[in-house]
């Protein structure tokens, strides 16, 4: 199995969503690396998104077969980041749910 499958229609966005969604995932990716789906050899990553009928791209990333995962004792800088250009800059909606067997992530954003 290859360790991240990608799944959603094709998207036009706006540089700055785009560049928020972009700048999220990379940390997404980054820590999963680090400590969570990609640090281990069974460890996948499924992103996958679509488009509401009121235009808001509900992304979904989901996490399996890493080491068992916690919440985190404080919000890191990456946290407050993706918080901040997802819901500050593009007032959407980010939300983790640190589920044992592995992180899942919901972005909401506005597509135009």
């Amino acid at each position: 199995m290859t360790p991240c499958h990608l799944e959603g229609p094709s998207l036009i966005l706006e540089p700055n969503t785009a560049q928020a969604i972009i700048m999220t995932l990379h940390e997404l990716t980054s820590n999963a690396a680090k400590y969570g789906a990609l640090s281990a050899p069974d460890g996948h990553i499924h992103v996958e998104w679509s488009v509401t009928e009121n235009n808001q791209v509900v992304l979904r990333w989901t996490e399996s077969g890493g080491p068992h995962v916690e919440p985190p004792s404080r919000e890191g800088f990456g946290t407050q980041l993706m918080k901040a250009m997802i819901s500050g800059q593009l007032q959407g909606r980010l939300a983790f749910d640190w589920r044992p067997e592995g992180l899942a992530c919901e972005i909401v954003v506005r597509t135009c």
